[in-house]
């Protein structure tokens, strides 16, 4: 018989940020439903939101977790590369039962609105509205402002928008309009400086100092893409002649 292929690391991405609040040093999935229902709770919701715009589904997830089930029964040490950042239940012997619990309640979730709508937004479930931004802005600010190369030091915030354009360039019609997306997103859930600064620098993904103005940055580097859009890839669509 042939052996099938290994699984890719690559092909469990989903399971892996399902689980991201198990992972790490002395944490673990808890054993009872409850628990780990209340924990996921927030990323559940994240991801059934994400599926509008084209995200991943809580189905394809379910799927992940039921074949890194079957890896973890293979190794139980979880040597498989591909089980590398999947957290193990806390006795981890019942963890390929753990993971097929959770895989059953995604295919079966159901929201009620009280609970959507009282349980608040956590840093875990916006980070999935900024995927490019996550890593973008670590990249873009430095401790003293744009920081895309040792020879950007002294640029202004402009320059460091013209030199992500233009390494973005030609692919901007694919890349450009999320981008644009996620800075509107970004002024729409954060209202003001603070908010932006504690997300954006501190508790989602350090991408700064502190010191940056996002309220003005976010716009700018909107209006920037637009305008660069606008100006060398148009028209971007076409209509079909009949």
């Amino acid at each position: 018989m042939t052996r099938p292929e290994p699984v890719q690391w690559s092909s469990l991405a989903g399971a892996r940020l399902l689980l991201e609040p198990f992972d790490g040093w002395g944490r673990s999935i808890p054993l009872d439903p409850a628990v780990w229902q209340e924990r996921l709770y927030p990323l559940i919701r994240g991801i059934k939101n994400g599926e509008h715009d084209g995200g991943r589904t809580l189905t394809e997830i379910a799927t992940e977790l039921r074949i890194a089930a079957d890896l973890f029964e293979e190794f139980p040490d979880g040597s498989a590369d591909a089980l590398r950042r999947i957290p193990c239940a806390v006795d981890a012997s019942r963890t390929p039962q753990v993971l097929r619990e959770i895989a059953e309640h995604l295919e079966g979730w159901r929201h009620d609105r009280h609970t959507w709508l009282t349980t608040p937004l956590t840093t875990e479930e916006l980070r999935l509205r900024f995927p490019r931004f996550d890593q973008i802005l670590p990249i873009f600010w430095g401790q003293d402002g744009v920081a895309i190369s040792d020879d950007m030091q002294g640029a202004t915030t402009e320059d460091g928008i013209r030199m992500y354009i233009d390494e973005t360039h030609p692919y901007c019609p694919w890349e450009l309009p999320s981008v644009v997306a996620e800075c509107y997103q970004a002024v729409a859930l954060f209202h003001d400086e603070e908010q932006m600064d504690r997300f954006f620098c501190r508790e989602a993904m350090t991408g700064g100092s502190g010191t940056e103005d996002f309220v003005d940055f976010f716009p700018l580097f909107a209006q920037r893409c637009i305008e660069h859009l606008r100006a060398e890839h148009h028209p971007l669509w076409e209509p079909t002649k009949r």
